[in-house]
C-alpha cells in the first residue's frame, strides 16, 4: 500500500485542488492535522464547512486527525473544545480523531490532539503533533514543538510508524527509532504545492517531496535531486 501523507494545510484551497488533480498515485490519504487556519480572514465556521464538504466528496480512502487549528470555540463555555465537527462527515471512507481502520493489512489508528489517554495497538498512528524528543518535534531554529503525551505510548504500544506535522521547520524529516518511524513533511506556506511524503507500507520506506522555491528543512545527508526533476522546482528526499 501506498500512503500520501501531507499535514497542515491551514485552508489553503490551492493544496486542497492539488490533491485532487496532481497528488502522487496513493492507496490512502493521510492529513496530520491543522486543515483550518484561526488566522485566516474567513469565519472559522465557514471553514469548517468547506473542508468538510471537500472531506466528503474526496473519492479515496483517508484518515484524518485534528490539530489545534481544528478546535472549535464554545460561545457558552468560552473555551476551545475539540473538532467534534468530523464527527458529522458522511463519507464512509474518510476515519477520523479515536477511529482505528486495517487496510491491506495494515492497521491505522486517528489520534487527535486533544484525545486523552493517547495511544492504541495499530501499525500506524496519524497525529498532529510528534511525540517530544524526537527529530521530528524539534524546531530547525531552537526548541520542541512535540507532544509530552505521546512519549510512553509509543514506548508501550510500539506503532511501525507515526505521521504526524504541527512543526512547520523539523529539524529532520524523518527519525528512525528502536522500534518505530516517525515522519514529520514540514511546511512552507509559498510553496506551489505541500511538502508531502510518500509511504510504501510493505517496507516502510519513506520518499519526502518539497518545492525547492520554498524547500523544509531536509536531512542532508539523504536528500537528492533526481535528474528528471531537474528544473521542475521539485526536490525528493528517500529514505
Amino acid at each position: 500500500m501506498t500512503i500520501l501523507h501531507v499535514s497542515d494545510f491551514h485552508f489553503n484551497k490551492r493544496w486542497f485542488d492539488w490533491l485532487l488533480h496532481s497528488a502522487p498515485a496513493h492507496d490512502l490519504l493521510v492529513m496530520s492535522g491543522d486543515m483550518l487556519n484561526l488566522s485566516d480572514a474567513t469565519p472559522h465556521r465557514k471553514q469548517i464547512a468547506w473542508v468538510s464538504d471537500w472531506l466528503n466528496d474526496y473519492p479515496k480512502p483517508m484518515c484524518v486527525c485534528s490539530g489545534n487549528h481544528d478546535l472549535e470555540w464554545h460561545d457558552r463555555m468560552e473555551r476551545w473544545t475539540p473538532a467534534y465537527w468530523l464527527r458529522f462527515l458522511s463519507n464512509r471512507n474518510v476515519w477520523t480523531d479515536g477511529q482505528r481502520v486495517e487496510l491491506n493489512g495494515v492497521s491505522i489508528l486517528n489520534i487527535g490532539c486533544t484525545m486523552r489517554p493517547k495511544g492504541g495497538d495499530a501499525d500506524i498512528w496519524v497525529v498532529h503533533a510528534p511525540p517530544t524528543k524526537t527529530l521530528v518535534a524539534a524546531r530547525a531554529g531552537g526548541g520542541d514543538g512535540g507532544d509530552p503525551d505521546l512519549v510512553e505510548p509509543v514506548r508501550c504500544h510500539a506503532p511501525k510508524l507515526v505521521l504526524s506535522g504541527h512543526v512547520h521547520n523539523p529539524l529532520h524529516w524523518r527519525e528512525r527509532g528502536e522500534t518505530t518511524l516517525f515522519l514529520n513533511p514540514g511546511y512552507s506556506p509559498n510553496a506551489e504545492f505541500p511538502h508531502h511524503i510518500l509511504v510504501r507500507t510493505e517496507r516502510m520506506s519513506s520518499q519526502l517531496i518539497t518545492d525547492v522555491r520554498a524547500p523544509a528543512t531536509l536531512d542532508a545527508s539523504s536528500a537528492t535531486l533526481p535528474a528528471s526533476a531537474e528544473g521542475s522546482g521539485v526536490t525528493t528526499a528517500v529514505a
